[in-house]
């Protein structure tokens, strides 16, 4: 996640006429951040032409602006020795303006939205719900950076969550899922502070059971997000029945549920020390199930490199997943042999390389055994 130029909290600007640019505030808070920008070495020793208010190195965005335009001028006039001079008023009005409408109050903009939604739980079902979409958008827009996502929590913006995720209306439930998993990803922060919220068992039911498909997947996201990464969280995943959901998901008809719980499984299953998960995963049919969606004819692609990859996740280092592969009523071994035949060596290089590694860990030492 990373936060763009235009979203720095609190970036202030003075007029591009001033004598002289006024001090950046110091303070250190989330919601004023000083830019730092280094002018340029001026090592090479190139004449220029003299030029009239020659800006200073550069402390905030307008004087960066104005120092850039500066520095091209100087260095256009080393080839044309052409003369700069002043923008008239009508230009530096224009461009004042422009600059201004780039200057945002990040912190602000969040707490307006925050007040917006704070309303939701009196939202009935016929009600315009514009409003709050744009309030959910524009949290949207802010979020993705570390640094503002941990700022939402601490403007209490994460009170919102219950009453949206609740909402009558899909739209808010699935912008307020999406929010929820650009807090949590790759935030161990944000990722306890929503698990302290208690919404991890909506999110879950939402996976489940949600009428909106964009609800479900969006719900999937956030679940992904706020486990992966986060070993704490897996108990959250355990005590709320998570496993069967996923597993559930995998078998939905919904392709983009089934490719994010397989991605989900297979990267819990691919962390080390994962054997519990895998254990629990094993018992509850997890390799049954992938067998079954892995025979089947029109799988789409992408969801059967997934399923691979969870496979072969499962299968390292785990005898029990092992001894499941090689029970004779799966017919794994034919499965596999069958894609190796069908899959395009231009096309599928992965997917040849998974299904012949899982056919050599599988079934190679097994049939040695069964061969003395």
């Amino acid at each position: 996640m990373g936060t763009s130029f235009n979203k720095q909290s609190d970036i202030t600007m003075d007029s591009p006429n001033s004598e002289e640019l006024k001090n950046q505030d110091q303070s250190n808070s989330s919601s004023m951040r000083p830019l730092s920008i280094e002018g340029p070495s001026t090592s090479n020793n190139v004449s220029l032409q003299p030029v009239l208010d020659q800006p200073r190195q550069p402390t905030n965005l307008q004087g960066l602006l104005t120092y850039c335009m500066s520095a091209t001028q100087d260095t256009e006039n080393t080839e044309n020795k052409s003369q700069i001079y002043p923008l008239d008023e009508q230009k530096k009005t224009f461009l004042n303006e422009a600059l201004s409408s780039l200057t945002v109050n990040v912190i602000e903009e969040l707490q307006k939205a925050v007040r917006v939604l704070s309303n939701v739980p009196n939202l009935r079902a016929d009600d315009d719900v514009s409003d709050y979409e744009n309030a959910l958008e524009g949290i949207a827009d802010f979020v993705d950076g570390v640094d503002i996502a941990n700022d939402f929590y601490k403007i209490g913006g994460f009170s919102v969550f219950k009453p949206c995720l609740n909402s009558s209306h899909s739209s808010i439930r699935w912008r307020i899922a999406d929010i929820i998993a650009e807090l949590a990803q790759n935030n161990p922060f944000c990722q306890e502070k929503i698990l302290e919220t208690e919404v991890f068992p909506t999110l879950l039911h939402i996976t489940d059971t949600d009428p909106s498909e964009q609800a479900r997947i969006k719900a999937l996201y956030a679940v992904s997000c706020i486990v992966r990464g986060h070993v704490a969280s897996l108990k959250y995943l355990a005590a709320n029945d998570g496993y069967s959901v996923l597993l559930r998901a995998m078998q939905s008809p919904i392709e983009k549920l089934q490719i994010k719980s397989a991605f989900l499984l297979s990267s819990m299953c691919s962390k080390e020390d994962s054997n519990d998960v895998k254990n629990i995963l094993t018992t509850m049919g997890f390799i049954e199930q992938t067998a079954v969606l892995l025979s089947r004819a029109n799988l789409q692609p992408t969801v059967r490199e997934q399923l691979l990859r969870a496979l072969s996740a499962m299968t390292c280092d785990n005898l029990p997943a092992l001894v499941e592969c090689r029970r004779p009523e799966l017919c794994l071994k034919s499965i596999l042999e069958q894609l190796l035949a069908e899959l395009n060596p231009e096309e599928n290089q992965d997917e040849i390389g998974i299904c012949t590694e899982l056919l050599d860990t599988v079934f190679f030492e097994h049939n040695s055994n069964q061969e003395r």
